[in-house]
């Protein structure tokens, strides 16, 4: 018994094999693995007439020519070129011609070389920027939940200049209240000033025993508006021996 792939009625093929149709766009199939639709069949045959048709047409053209004999005419093309540059005294041009491939590879891999270069000076400058922002944050009692909101602001103020992190406004570099280029300590003190939820309050009201009276600040510590004291005590605030005071 024959079965035919596809039926318009599931009644025209026998009871027996009709759980084997299933149906699609109204009419019913034949479910066969590996089976190959007529449509399919139809295109796989026309694309096959297609590229013979191609094969046939590029065979005609280059019928009786020969490959090699090519080659040795673009070769002795070339050497008639490069002597008529010669005998015009157009060396240059000569030289030029054949050093362009030679100089777009060197291009090329200048091009991915400085790529590189950049990539990894970004790098490293954003490692420079973090380490002196999370070094002067920690000496000055930055909250530790607060210390990626502080970098977030810190990498968007600076830039590395002469191999340090310096604070930038645009284009030019912010000065201190000493008038020198601000440093990364300068800066968390004044980020302490506008943004004090960032950092942890002060332990205790009254004086600490053996930490020294800073100015403006009292027994054991300082207060975050004073530049003066909190810079000249950084070493003491990163040991908790002096506290930073709203």
């Amino acid at each position: 018994m024959t079965l035919k792939a596809v039926v318009e009625t599931i009644d025209s093929v026998p009871e027996a094999v009709r759980g084997m149709y299933a149906e699609k766009d109204g009419k019913f199939h034949l479910q066969v693995e590996g089976m190959v639709s007529a449509d399919k069949l139809s295109e796989f045959r026309d694309n096959n007439i297609k590229l013979l048709r191609e094969r046939d047409e590029l065979t005609k053209r280059f019928e009786g020519i020969d490959p090699d004999a090519v080659k040795a005419l673009q070769d002795q093309a070339k050497k008639i070129k490069e002597g008529e540059l010669i005998a015009a005294g157009k060396i240059e041009d000569l030289f030029a011609e054949r050093l362009a491939p030679v100089k777009q590879d060197y291009e090329s891999k200048l091009t991915a070389a400085q790529k590189d270069a950049a990539e990894a000076k970004a790098h490293l400058e954003k490692l420079l920027i973090d380490g002196a922002i999370r070094d002067a944050a920690m000496k000055a009692g930055v909250r530790a939940t607060a210390v990626d909101d502080v970098l977030l602001r810190g990498r968007a103020t600076f830039k590395v200049v002469d191999g340090k992190a310096v604070p930038m406004d645009g284009e030019k570099p912010v000065y201190g209240k000493n008038g020198d280029v601000m440093l990364v300590d300068e800066w968390i003190v004044g980020l302490a000033e506008r943004a004090p939820h960032l950092f942890e309050p002060s332990q205790g009201g009254g004086a600490a025993a053996g930490r020294p009276s800073l100015s403006g600040g009292g027994a054991g510590r300082v207060a975050a508006g004073d530049h003066k004291a909190f810079i000249a005590n950084l070493s003491k605030i990163a040991k908790r021996e002096v506290l930073v005071t709203g």
